[in-house]
Parts: C-alpha cells; sequence; structure tokens
C-alpha cells in the first residue's frame, strides 16, 4: 500500500491530534472534499479489501458513493468470497457488524435512519449464519428501528436453531426494548442457555433493566 492511499484510508489530524486509525477517520468532523474524491477512485482499487475500506469511510460520512458501493457489495456476496473482518478472538468475518456501525455514524452525518432500514433488514436476515459482535445490537437500542422487529425476532431464532446463543441473546433485551412482553416470553429460555455460555448472563440481565425501566 502507497503512502497515499494510507493517509486517505487511515490518517487523521483533528483538535491536534495525528495517527493512523481508520475508525478515527470515519468519526472525523471535519471532512475534506479533495479526500472524499480520493475515497471514491479507491473504490475502484482491484484490491478488494482497499475498495472495501474506503466504502466505510464514506457509508460514515454519508457520501452517495459509499452506498451505491454497499449495493454492490451486497448484490456480489464479496463477503461470501473472501474474510475482510477476520475477528481476533473467534475467528468469524465480523464484516456485516463494522459495517452496520459505519451505517450507524452516517445518521450524524445527515443519513435518514429509515433509509438504512433495507441495509438493517440484509443483516437481520443473515444474523442466524453468520457472526456479529456488537454493533448491531447497538444500532437497534439506539435507533428506532420499530418496523423491523418481526425481523428481529426471526433472527434472534434463526441464532437459536443454529445454536449461535451467544449471539441469539444479544437480541433478548433488543426485542424487550421494543415489547416489553418479549421478556417473560424468553426469559426462561436464555437462563436454561446460561450453561451454555456465561456471557448470556449479561443480557439476560440487561434485557431485565429494560423491561423494568418499561414498567414504571
Amino acid at each position: 500500500m502507497n503512502k497515499e492511499i494510507h493517509e486517505l484510508l487511515y490518517h487523521y489530524n483533528e483538535n491536534g491530534d495525528e495517527g493512523y486509525d481508520l475508525n478515527e477517520v470515519q468519526l472525523l468532523e471535519k471532512i475534506d472534499i479533495e479526500r472524499i474524491e480520493g475515497l471514491k477512485l479507491l473504490l475502484h482499487s482491484n484490491d478488494r479489501y482497499i475498495a472495501y475500506q474506503a466504502m466505510l469511510i464514506l457509508l460514515a460520512w454519508a457520501i452517495p458513493e459509499g452506498f451505491e458501493f454497499i449495493n454492490r457489495f451486497m448484490s456480489k456476496k464479496w463477503a461470501e468470497k473472501e474474510e475482510f473482518e477476520p475477528h481476533r478472538l473467534y475467528g468469524e468475518d465480523n464484516v456485516y457488524d463494522i459495517i452496520t456501525n459505519a451505517l450507524y455514524i452516517s445518521t450524524f452525518n445527515g443519513k435518514d435512519e429509515q433509509e438504512l432500514y433495507p441495509y438493517i433488514k440484509q443483516f437481520l436476515n443473515l444474523y442466524g449464519g453468520q457472526f456479529f459482535e456488537y454493533h448491531l445490537k447497538h444500532f437497534l437500542l439506539k435507533k428506532n428501528c420499530s418496523p423491523l422487529f418481526k425481523e428481529m425476532e426471526k433472527a434472534m431464532q434463526n441464532a437459536l436453531d443454529n445454536k449461535r446463543y451467544y449471539q441469539a441473546s444479544q437480541l433478548f433485551p433488543v426485542l424487550v426494548h421494543y415489547d416489553k412482553n418479549k421478556f417473560n416470553e424468553y426469559r426462561e429460555v436464555f437462563t436454561l442457555l446460561t450453561g451454555q455460555d456465561n456471557r448470556i448472563a449479561y443480557n439476560v440481565e440487561e434485557a431485565e433493566k429494560i423491561h423494568q425501566k418499561n414498567e414504571n
């Protein structure tokens, strides 16, 4: 990777801070027009990982070309052909979760969350068979995604069917957030599953807190 590409993707300098981190670039408040044009060019790179990273930044900045590219990324099923975000601990590709985070950031740059529903719906449809760490859960809790409630519940059920028990449990507090009655419906299911993965207890506890808050 040459220096120009490296600086387009990773270099940030804001409020006196300097560094090299793609996540920080996505969060920049001052967006350079020349940099946007450079990132658009990277979308045409023969290196898919470079193109993918340029997409993440453009998505976060709510630039239309980033959304055009994600449509191609999804329709061409790039993530089925190669790995983009191998998880440091679990080894599975966390690519859709990382994309979700870029979409979340875009809402602070003028993107309406309702415009993002089609992407979130696609990720929920993939949830039972693909790895998601926490960004999708965060999006669903922080943004109004009530129109996607059926897809959320189905995603949780699919994850249970595929024995992704912890991942399924992450959607438990999300369901309770939108419908308090789901707490009693699924509490026993996930309480019993804590023996499979003790991390599930944290999501049960979170769901309980949300339920109590909704009851008050």
